[in-house]
């Protein structure tokens, strides 16, 4: 999949762990479907992210991103959908 020099930057780490790891997805995603390259995007939403289907390792990975990474266009992500204080 062609990376213009931008993507290539951030797929080598130039912009933090964060943004390489999401890169390294991205690409892996493309080369699975035989994408020719990435597309520009204006916005994207976040979905499923949720301790229950995830567990520790997710949690932990989702730490990782948070603490690293930042988002460049708009986002949005779901709502939580159950009560935290009887949740268990």
């Amino acid at each position: 999949m062609h990376l213009t020099a931008e993507e290539e930057r951030i797929l080598e780490g130039e912009e933090g762990w964060a943004a390489s790891k999401a890169m390294e997805i991205l690409v892996a995603l493309g080369d699975a479907v035989g994408a020719d390259r990435l597309i520009p995007v204006e916005w994207a939403h976040v979905s499923g992210v949720s301790y229950k289907n995830l567990g520790d390792e997710g949690a932990s990975l989702l730490e990782r991103f948070a603490s690293d990474g930042r988002f460049r266009i708009r986002t949005t992500l779901n709502p939580i959908g159950m009560d935290l204080e009887r949740w268990g």
